[in-house]
């Protein structure tokens, strides 16, 4: 009966729980390419994001201990191992040890006044590149801004907060961390700059604004509350929790959420992952200028 075959109008709308796995590793998923990133498996399948064309970044929101340094590791993974750059902002300081000797694909800054330095870099590099692209005869696209950079922002709500403070302590006129901030959430998806925000509860009392927070096109809910749930994701309608699964959440764009069992990758296969992939190991050449300023890591996998 070819006709039973028919695209099915309710696909993606009536999946069960017990379809998805309870644990999902990088090899159980499509390998990311060009601007997606693979956030974990569905009911219908993998669920990706495409940072180019829906969305340029992503609000990642839990309670503590329930896994959002465990995707950023798996985020972030993803996007070296195709050559990308990513800057982590983590005032905890040890969210992501396995990444500390990966520079220069990777810088680290993991105090208030080093993340804020940071956004501060990290925003006069947009504007470089938007300049890039405004010379640029040709697809916007196209133009030669450099590599993709990823930004993972651990604690955002509770650094910003932080850096609310210290910039207070400049002096008025310049160019601060939170406007930095703002800059790149509002124009970072054209010149490939992309914030993946984790926060405890992402509201406006420490930064996050309204229009902040509508510049997060993928916002992925693990252990959401209604509370949560009711200021992040509105727009999906009644409050849905996902099942107490370790690594399960759910993952709202546009008016639609969906149940996702999130990838997950260990310290050490991290480390491993990104050192042995060969578009890695040429950005990371590319970055040093010279082999010889190569770290001892990097000139160990490029000779293995």
């Amino acid at each position: 009966m070819e006709w039973m075959n028919a695209p099915n109008p309710y696909s993606g709308l009536g999946g069960k729980s017990s379809d998805i796995p309870d644990f999902v590793t990088l090899s159980d998923i499509p390998e990311a390419s060009n601007s997606n990133v693979v956030l974990g498996l569905g009911t219908d399948g993998p669920i990706t994001v495409d940072l180019d064309d829906e969305s340029p970044h992503v609000l990642v929101n839990a309670p503590t201990g329930l896994g959002k340094s465990t995707l950023a590791r798996s985020v972030a993974v993803q996007r070296l191992a195709l050559g990308d750059v990513v800057v982590f902002l983590d005032v905890k300081m040890h969210s992501h040890r396995w990444a500390r000797e990966l520079a220069p694909v990777i810088h680290y800054a993991d105090t208030d006044a080093s993340v804020g330095a940071s956004l501060v870099n990290l925003g006069r590099e947009l504007h470089r590149r938007n300049q890039v692209v405004r010379d640029h005869v040709g697809d916007v696209s196209e133009a030669p801004v450099g590599p993709r950079v990823i930004v993972v922002f651990e604690e955002t709500n509770a650094t910003l907060s932080h850096l609310a403070d210290l910039d207070k302590r400049v002096a008025s006129g310049g160019y601060r961390a939170l406007d930095a901030f703002r800059d790149l959430m509002f124009m970072g998806r054209a010149v490939k700059m992309h914030v993946v925000g984790f926060a405890q509860l992402a509201s406006y009392r420490s930064g996050l604004s309204a229009d902040v927070l509508e510049n997060f096109g993928t916002k992925v809910l693990i252990g959401a509350s209604a509370r949560a749930w009711k200021w992040l994701v509105p727009e999906c309608g009644q409050f849905r929790a996902a099942p107490e699964v370790r690594g399960r959440a759910m993952v709202c764009r546009g008016n639609r959420a969906r149940e996702c069992q999130l990838v997950s990758i260990d310290e050490e296969s991290a480390r491993e992952r990104v050192l042995s992939a060969v578009p890695a190991q040429k950005r990371a050449r590319e970055l040093s200028g010279a082999r010889q300023a190569l770290s001892g890591v990097w000139r160990e996998a490029i000779d293995r």
